[in-house]
């Protein structure tokens, strides 16, 4: 039987392989205005990558920040809940089970 989901993927992912070449050509005034193998160009495009990169530099450190302070959080409240609850717990008697 065919997954729908799996054949939706399969679709999605032969549409975008078709469409990288499409979707890698600069605009047109930057494409018509350099010529080949421009060192402008060459500046030009890595201007664009330093300043595309920034905001997903920014973004990834506060995030993974964040997360290490959630599962910092996390691992110090478990710790607390079961030296809290093994305070509230009678010791047991001889011969007897903990309840």
């Amino acid at each position: 039987m065919i997954d729908p989901k799996r054949t939706g993927l399969v679709l999605a992912l032969v549409v975008v392989w078709a469409a990288t070449r499409a979707l890698a050509q600069s605009c047109a005034m930057c494409g018509s205005s350099f010529g080949v193998d421009d060192p402008v160009q060459r500046a030009f495009s890595w201007s664009i990558l330093f300043l595309m990169a920034a905001p997903y530099t920014l973004f990834g450190a506060v995030a993974g920040w964040l997360f290490y302070v959630h599962r910092r959080a996390g691992r110090r409240a478990s710790v607390v809940e079961l030296a809290w609850r093994r305070a509230r717990v009678p010791a047991a008697e001889p011969g007897g089970q903990p309840t």
